[in-house]
């Protein structure tokens, strides 16, 4: 079916009440071409897939590290109380190896010692005796032996003495 314009050839052939209306029909409207489907995905929706992606990896990489995290400290845990059970069961086995029987035992088996015997204790009422030196670290008298000169046998020994008083403290 063809519209009619007002004004023109065809508005004769038609019947009187149409071309009497004053309502004419309207023009088609123009739509916006749409872009044909290619098949592939524009490139804003392949970003958004990704960020998708990632958001939703991240707490699952997170929760794997809390994991690992806890699984190497029940490790090292375990470790801290195996080593303290052997620290302690070291420490008894020193207990063992020091007590008194047990030295007594090796003493007499292994190197072929005996108890001692009762020990006797005198009480003396007397004081020490004096300490004394060796004559050659006594002071010489200014006499000397016969048949020395007096004055240079004097000399030599003030000079060893005094080299024997920087060696000798007391």
């Amino acid at each position: 079916m063809t519209t009619a314009r007002p004004g023109t050839a065809l508005d004769a052939s038609l019947p009187t009440s149409a071309a009497s209306d004053s309502h004419h029909a309207l023009p088609r409207p123009i739509l916006p071409r749409r872009p044909r489907y290619t098949g592939r995905m524009p490139a804003w929706a392949w970003i958004a897939v990704f960020g998708l992606c990632v958001a939703a990896t991240l707490p699952v990489l997170r929760t794997s590290s809390v994991t690992e995290s806890g699984t190497e400290l029940r490790a090292l845990e375990a470790e801290r109380e195996r080593l303290h059970s052997e620290i302690r069961s070291l420490v008894a086995h020193v207990g063992q190896l020091g007590s008194l029987t047990r030295v007594r035992l090796q003493a007499e088996e292994r190197l072929n010692m005996v108890p001692a015997r009762p020990t006797v204790v005198l009480d003396v009422e007397q004081p020490p005796p004096a300490r004394t030196l060796p004559a050659r670290l006594l002071p010489l008298s200014p006499l000397v032996s016969a048949g020395g000169d007096a004055l240079a046998t004097t000399t030599d020994r003030t000079e060893w003495s005094s080299f024997f008083d920087l060696l000798i403290f007391e």
